[in-house]
């Protein structure tokens, strides 16, 4: 077997496992990771950095456009506690949940408003989500914006 196809293989097998949310019993999933996705929405805009970086398994990552990837609860809290220096407030909307067992997969979309109300930016997310014992922790983080350049 050539090396494409043992690659085509893994690939394959590293998504099979996973299921859209419409599935029978995933709409609890998405019940879950979109109130993990509100705790977050709500910790940013109270400007926690602490309670944010709580949300975050201690092996999770940040990668934000135009930053280096930020690694673990430490980085991560100190990566926030110097976003919420500029002012602004986020709005998420969880559009999709997929299901892979003890990973989560949420894609969705945010705005950012100024404290004027002045829309600042809008975007796509993609946050992994890692099942910890009994609970859901951000594993992966990404965004990006949609506003031109």
């Amino acid at each position: 077997m050539t090396r494409r196809n043992l690659l085509a293989i893994a690939a394959l097998l590293l998504v099979l496992p996973l299921r859209a949310s419409a599935q029978a019993g995933a709409g609890d999933l998405k019940s879950q990771i979109a109130k993990m996705d509100q705790a977050w929405q709500t910790a940013y805009n109270a400007k926690d950095a602490a309670g944010i970086a709580a949300l975050y398994a201690q092996d999770a990552k940040v990668m934000a456009p135009g930053h280096a990837t930020v690694s673990g609860r430490t980085e991560i809290q100190a990566f926030f506690a110097e976003q919420f220096k500029q002012p602004g407030k986020n709005t998420l909307t969880t559009a999709e949940v997929l299901d892979g067992g003890t990973y989560a997969i949420a894609i969705g979309g945010y705005v950012a408003t100024g404290p004027d109300g002045k829309h600042l930016d809008h975007g796509t997310y993609v946050t992994i989500y890692k099942k910890v014992g009994a609970n859901w922790m951000i594993y992966r983080d990404t965004w990006n914006s949609s506003m031109a350049m």
